[in-house]
């Protein structure tokens, strides 16, 4: 089950709770924009725009951004957080992106989706294809150990599992546990390095307005990310 049409069921609620939360607005969002570094006067292509906040921020330093989610109503909350200054389309990422030409992006962001996608190296390959040479991808996902001290069982095991995606409501998610080891493994086979490797820490903020995850956060991290670049070969 794709992304989009998991969170089309709760996508207002998401929206305003990822606005300011400690996971998403102070521990996600600054991690991967760090990761994707300048980007005025760039192409920035943000798959999974979700509600449009990375879209936003990368607006306002200047990029050009376009992007997709499987969500309309999450489209249409992105479209209306950028005023329509951002392309953005109602687009399942497990199926090509026929509209985006090749070589077409400085830069890729693929935020907290890549683990719901079940043939992950076909979705890389695709993103590596509107990719300049020169660009980079800028993605984030759960980290494996996390994933496995919630979910028992062995780290080593890759399979799709059915949970929620908060603790406070129902909002049922369908996403891939699998070790560092096939992760790599997967970047490697779509044609990407791994230029830079982030277990992010929380930002100071959230010391403030959350002190028991943050606190949670410096012992332990929740989410992995990376800057991949095209292998050259």
């Amino acid at each position: 089950m794709p992304a989009g049409p998991m969170y089309e069921r709760f996508a207002h609620e998401y929206a305003a709770h990822a606005e300011n939360s400690a996971y998403n607005a102070l521990y996600d969002r600054p991690a991967v924009l760090g990761l994707v570094g300048d980007v005025s006067g760039k192409s920035v292509f943000d798959a999974a725009c979700g509600p449009g906040f990375y879209a936003a921020e990368l607006l306002e330093r200047g990029a050009r951004v376009s992007g997709c989610d499987a969500s309309p109503t999450l489209v249409a909350l992105a479209r209306e957080r950028t005023a329509g200054r951002a392309d953005l389309r109602v687009h399942d990422l497990t199926e090509p992106l026929t509209w985006v030409s090749d070589a077409s992006a400085d830069l890729v962001v693929l935020a907290l989706a890549v683990h719901y996608i079940d043939d992950r190296v076909a979705l890389l390959k695709e993103l590596r294809r509107i990719l300049k040479p020169s660009g980079a991808l800028a993605l984030s996902t759960e980290h494996p150990s996390t994933t496995w001290l919630r979910l028992g069982g062995s780290y080593f095991t890759t399979e799709p599992v059915e949970e929620s995606l908060s603790e406070e409501a129902d909002w049922p998610i369908r996403a891939w546990t699998r070790p560092l080891t096939v992760t790599f493994q997967e970047f490697r086979e779509a044609g990407f390095l791994v230029e830079e490797l982030l277990e992010p820490r929380p930002v100071p903020e959230m010391a403030d307005r959350f002190p028991e995850d943050y606190a949670k956060l410096e012992q332990f991290p929740a989410f992995i990310a990376f800057r991949l670049i095209p292998d050259p070969r």
